[in-house]
């Protein structure tokens, strides 16, 4: 429904509840890309470079889309 009295703004945003999965999945990328640089790789080197797309692509994917909130 529309609001017709401009001093009553309620936000009709919706709250972020994908930042404790989203977080989830960036700890689970960060030791899975950590781990490739020790004798106990999951992934083969060659795939290196695809699981730091993929974590890069988590993180500012979070900030662009609002899904990690700063203190800011």
């Amino acid at each position: 429904m529309l609001n017709t009295d401009p001093t009553d703004r309620q936000s009709h945003r919706r709250s972020a509840h994908n930042s404790k999965f989203l977080l989830a999945l960036i700890v689970v990328a960060a030791f899975v890309v950590g781990l490739q640089y020790t004798d106990r790789a999951l992934l083969p080197a060659d795939e290196t470079s695809m699981l730091w797309g993929m974590f890069t692509g988590l993180v500012l994917g979070g900030f662009l889309f609002g899904w990690l909130k700063g203190p800011w």
